[in-house]
């Protein structure tokens, strides 16, 4: 039984959230265009070189994955990780940032990816902060 239902959620959120992206990279090109990103990918490209897009997409996979692995570690389903109560409230700063960031470019109107990718963040990110709350609050570490 998991004790931080939050946390854990969080935690499975962004491993789909990482495997959604690896899973992209087949359709890497028709993302960009979805998520309205072609000609920044396009001059990274330009710049970097062709496989750049996929690496960073894979670097932005990792990120995911590693915020999961956070979560179950603050859960206590794996081993403890160093500075756990700074990464669990980093990782959810990052992700309230990102949706507050999300919030102010969708006043002047937003498309429905705009309002799912916002809404997750939000969601992940109060996950995280609540779960994060619950984990090192003084009368939970007593036990």
């Amino acid at each position: 039984m998991v004790k931080n239902k939050a946390l854990f959620i969080g935690a499975m959120i962004n491993f789909i959230i990482g495997i959604g992206h690896l899973v992209c990279l087949a359709c890497l090109n028709r993302v960009f265009e979805i998520y309205d990103i072609t000609d920044i990918m396009t001059r990274f490209a330009e710049t970097y070189g062709g496989y750049f897009p996929y690496i960073l997409t894979v670097i932005i996979a990792l990120c995911f994955f590693s915020c999961g692995i956070y979560g179950l570690s603050a859960c206590g389903i794996i081993r403890r990780f160093p500075l756990l109560k700074l990464g669990i409230f980093a990782i959810a700063s990052v992700f309230i940032f990102r949706a507050l960031c999300g919030i102010f470019m969708m006043i002047s109107g937003f498309t429905c990816i705009e309002l799912s990718s916002t809404s997750v963040s939000a969601l992940v990110g109060l996950l995280y902060l609540f779960g994060g709350i619950k984990a090192f609050s003084k009368s939970n570490n007593r036990k």
